[in-house]
């Protein structure tokens, strides 16, 4: 009959292409996760930029996933003690992080943070004196050494010697 319809203005949208980043991620456990820390939850932070309010982060560590919640560009995620526990003494893993923003844009995936399970404590495997079992007159006027040899600690670690309420410091080298 000819009769025009009522236009119809269209529905309003937002054109995003632009792709969000995560800028860092760290761990509460460092570059490496020794003994003590293994037995309790860990925290990663993921930093992001151009991600929105309540977008998600997902965390991957030992084929788990992880999330968070996106609030002022970063967001903490826990990763539970007894999944730490469940990695291998001695192995290297990587935590892997990905988002997306609101319009679906996914942030290049953050394949990164290496590091290492080590919780084997060292151990002192002897400990010898320049003196011997006994400190004479010529020994007490000249510098003693003291040789302290290891198991387990890596090069540039601290050992320390305390004598008489006096400590001495001295560093692990090839284990000794």
């Amino acid at each position: 009959a000819g009769n025009a319809a009522t236009e119809f203005n269209g529905i309003p949208f937002k054109v995003d292409t632009t792709a969000p980043s995560i800028t860092s991620v760290t761990v509460s456990w460092g570059t490496t996760l020794n003994g003590t820390e293994i037995n309790s939850d860990g925290t990663v932070t993921v930093v992001t930029s151009e991600v929105e309010n309540g977008q998600t982060v997902t965390v991957t560590l030992n084929g788990k996933s992880y999330n968070g919640t996106v609030a002022g560009d970063s967001t903490e995620v826990t990763v539970g003690a007894s999944d730490l526990q469940g990695l291998t003494d001695g192995s290297s893993y990587y935590l892997v992080a990905n988002v997306s923003d609101a319009a679906g844009n996914a942030a290049t995936e953050f394949n990164g943070i290496p590091f290492k399970v080590d919780t084997t404590a060292p151990s002192i495997t002897s400990v010898t004196a320049s003196w011997g079992a006994s400190l004479n007159g010529t020994h007490i006027n000249s510098d003693g050494i003291v040789t302290v040899v290891t198991s387990g600690a890596e090069n540039g670690q601290t050992v320390t010697v305390t004598l008489n309420g006096k400590a001495y410091n001295g560093t692990v080298a090839g284990d000794s």
